[in-house]
């Protein structure tokens, strides 16, 4: 029996952006929105680390480190939010669908067999749905199926 799949993420780009942030490019509200909070913090703890008034310098570096710190976090928030994320493979035969998913969950992926969503060509009314970080995992089990 011949098959066909095709695959959709959801939540997901298919682009890398700046940073390798998976959720869309930060515009300028973003960048603010994520680069001030840190940099206010950096300078606040800088000021109050020292005994005495704080340097210029000081306090620069201290905004400098909570900058580039909210930047790491919100990668970390973006990079959880990305693969905890579903992605949805569609299959044409419910036959299919069940085998596949018995497969990969053999793999140790957590998946679902569901039905597709309405706007599917016709024919393809299964899918398997599974995490954005088991990805790789099922397709290898697709490779080795020859699907």
């Amino acid at each position: 029996m011949a098959s066909t799949l095709s695959s959709a993420r959801r939540r997901t780009s298919a682009t890398l952006s700046t940073l390798a942030f998976r959720h869309g490019r930060p515009g300028v509200a973003g960048w603010v929105a994520l680069l001030a909070p840190g940099a206010c913090t950096g300078a606040a703890v800088a000021a109050v680390a020292t005994s005495r008034r704080p340097s210029t310098r000081r306090l620069a570096v201290g905004a400098g480190i909570g900058a580039a710190g909210a930047v790491l976090l919100g990668r970390l928030i973006d990079e959880i939010r990305w693969r905890r994320g579903a992605v949805s493979l569609t299959v044409d035969g419910p036959d299919t669908a069940l085998d596949l998913m018995q497969a990969v969950r053999a793999r140790g992926v957590q998946a679902d067999m569901v039905r597709a969503d309405a706007n599917e060509p016709v024919g393809r009314h299964y899918a398997l749905r599974y995490r954005a970080k088991d990805d790789r995992r099922v397709r290898a089990v697709l490779a080795e199926q020859h699907l």
